[in-house]
């Protein structure tokens, strides 16, 4: 009687994904903490590239520039600290108070052939509403927290290159009325920075690990998900004045995610095939030189993940898989440099597929 009715759940399971998570929502967890990792991938490559530059990276320019700004700066540091597009330049970040005397060198920029050059520590919160098609939304309340270093500055065509590397730490929880899953994890990334002139070319890859834990009421069920993936970021610099620029990006990136095979402990044998998430984000970045060394920056971005794979076999047979739609979000960020110190806050409201806040604070040293 027992496999009867779980065959007969199983079969509804055809007829819909909304039906599927509601009558069946052990079979789904994995598609739930799937699509989450995605989402993560999302603010994890994107904190990563925000957190090697900063908004007063957008002045990050080639080495004939970078030359003509310390020379200026020597010469004029009253009238050129904490200016676009002196401001936020590498070899000169940080070198004179705001009152126009020497900084913590004395004028001499710093060793670009350093081995490390930054190292810094970001803490993102994600307070969303997640939507899978069909059915009843998910809270997803989420902290990644991650590190990372860069170095090895070097001339490359023209034009700065750096690598970095960087490694986080995911917890989350996400539930409705049907389903409650815990979720811990972590991640593992490198990085590549090229900028030349107002072009900015950025690269990361990375990898990670999450642990679950899904309570339905069917009991608990414990599984795994690992990924690998990668993003590619091509930004423009539109200097308006000296204080303002407009900075077009596109963002691309994949995820490929195993899951676990399981017996639930409702009985019922799970079968996940992987899944791939390919991420198309185009954005608008506006950032203002406030004064004083401020920096403050207002994204737009419409967020696009298109899943594919990830079919679910319930005892052999075949169902439905929920899936998301896209999603747009509206941040803003503040940002400022205090001796070796360089501070940043941010908040964004993500709507469609995702809705609710995100926010978080990033502290980099610069050595």
């Amino acid at each position: 009687m027992k496999h009867a009715i779980m065959f007969i759940g199983a079969m509804f399971t055809l007829g819909g994904a909304g039906n599927a998570l509601a009558s069946m929502p052990h079979v789904h967890a994995n598609t739930i903490t799937a699509h989450n990792i995605a989402a993560i991938q999302h603010t994890a490559t994107q904190t990563a590239f925000s957190a090697f530059t900063g908004a007063s990276g957008a002045t990050l320019d080639t080495v004939a520039r970078h030359q003509m700004n310390v020379t200026h700066a020597r010469e004029n540091p009253a009238t050129t600290y904490g200016r676009a597009p002196m401001y936020g330049t590498a070899s000169v970040y940080g070198e004179y108070n705001d009152d126009g005397s020497a900084g913590r060198s004395g004028g001499d920029h710093y060793n670009s052939d350093a081995a490390i050059t930054n190292a810094w520590l970001t803490w993102q919160h994600m307070d969303i509403n997640a939507k899978l098609n069909d059915a009843e939304r998910l809270g997803s309340d989420t902290d990644v927290i991650m590190s990372g270093i860069s170095g090895g500055q070097s001339k490359l065509a023209g034009g700065l290159s750096k690598w970095g590397l960087y490694t986080g730490y995911i917890a989350s929880t996400q539930e409705n009325s049907d389903i409650s899953i815990d979720e811990h994890g972590g991640l593992f990334g490198i990085y590549n920075g090229n900028t030349f002139g107002n072009l900015g070319l950025y690269l990361t890859l990375n990898g990670g690990v999450l642990n679950n834990s899904a309570d339905t009421a069917f009991g608990t069920d414990e599984y795994s998900n690992f990924w690998a993936g990668g993003a590619v970021q091509a930004n423009y610099n539109i200097a308006l004045d000296r204080t303002f620029t407009l900075q077009p990006s596109l963002h691309i990136g994949y995820t490929w995610i195993k899951s676990e095979d399981y017996t639930s402990a409702s009985g019922d044998v799970l079968t996940n095939d992987a899944f791939g998430f390919t991420e198309i984000t185009p954005a608008l970045r506006a950032i203002k030189h406030i004064g004083n060394g401020w920096f403050g920056a207002l994204d737009v971005k419409y967020v696009a993940l298109i899943a594919n794979g990830g079919d679910i076999s319930v005892n052999d047979i075949a169902t439905d898989t929920p899936d998301a739609d896209n999603f747009t979000e509206i941040g803003i960020s503040l940002e400022k440099s205090v001796a070796n110190f360089n501070f940043t806050a941010n908040i964004a409201r993500q709507d469609g597929a995702r809705d609710g806040w995100i926010g978080g604070l990033n502290i980099k040293y610069i050595f």
